[in-house]
């Protein structure tokens, strides 16, 4: 049991590295654009959102 959990784990970790990554940086942009301008950084947070959407769909599809 706690093999096949660990094997679960593990199998998660690999695939979802990348997008968790991605969603994590893309958020530090948003707070650096918020902090340096309020409109830029809704608009950073605009297409930050619709590149993480195409993204996930994109992940999803495989």
């Amino acid at each position: 049991m706690i093999k096949n959990f660990t094997k679960f784990i593990t199998a998660i970790w690999q695939n979802l590295l990348s997008i968790i990554l991605f969603i994590s940086g893309i958020a530090l942009i948003d707070i650096g654009a918020f902090y340096f301008n309020f409109i830029v950084g809704f608009i950073a947070t605009g297409v930050s959102l619709v590149i993480m959407a195409v993204t996930l769909d994109k992940e999803g599809r495989e």
